[in-house]
């Protein structure tokens, strides 16, 4: 499917039909995420694949209850952690860029003494809040992905993140962030309003 025609078609699908998705179309919205921009290479997200009825039934929940959550065949618990953006994390990222060009030892070692480009140097706050980014950047890409595949999901913001963190048993370093039931569409809702170009885009200035 051509880009702009997937970005076009990609709304909110709550109902899904009860058939199974393949692995490989699975596979192919993950390496979508996958190749998301990352700050530095730090790549902080993490996605926990349920296809087992009883575990999405916890998650869903673990998340207020919402029909979406375990209505679909797969859900996708969106994820991410701070170890990434600690001092260790983010050098070992920004070294893996070496080989490839992208990076050099001395740009390394101005980037990480740099709060403008570190965020361990701004706190444990600040580096949550970047790899929140991070992680929605991912999950925008996934869901191109899986309108290109054929269907259809929606973006689950509205949790309680720490009820699905103790439903996984998730390990202290790792923090929840969304839900992403995927699956064959059950229905076609209509395009959602979008507010005209000239209200949110200026030239020059603002205004």
């Amino acid at each position: 499917m051509e880009l702009t025609q997937a970005i076009q078609k990609r709304c909110s699908i709550r109902r899904f039909k009860d058939k199974p998705v393949e692995k490989e179309k699975i596979i192919k919205i993950l390496e979508a995420g996958q190749r998301a921009p990352s700050w530095g290479n730090t790549q902080p997200w993490r996605f926990i694949v349920i296809t087992d009825k009883a575990k999405m039934a916890e998650v869903a929940q673990a998340a207020g209850g919402q029909p979406q959550a375990a209505g679909a065949p797969v859900l996708i618990v969106c994820c991410a952690t701070t170890d990434d953006f600690t001092k260790k994390g983010h050098g070992d990222a920004l070294e893996s860029l070496i080989p490839v060009g992208a990076m050099t030892k001395e740009l390394k070692d101005i980037v990480l003494q740099n709060d403008v480009f570190a965020p361990y140097l701004r706190g444990d706050a600040y580096m949550t809040i970047k790899a929140g980014e991070q992680l929605m950047i991912a999950v925008a890409y996934m869901t191109l992905e899986v309108v290109n595949q054929g269907l259809g999901a929606v973006w689950v913001g509205a949790i309680t993140p720490k009820e699905i963190h103790k439903a996984l048993n998730l390990p202290d370093n790792v923090f929840v962030h969304s839900l992403l039931p995927v699956g064959y569409p059950d229905e076609d809702p209509k395009p959602r309003p979008r507010k005209d170009l000239n209200k949110i885009v200026f030239w020059e200035k603002y205004g």
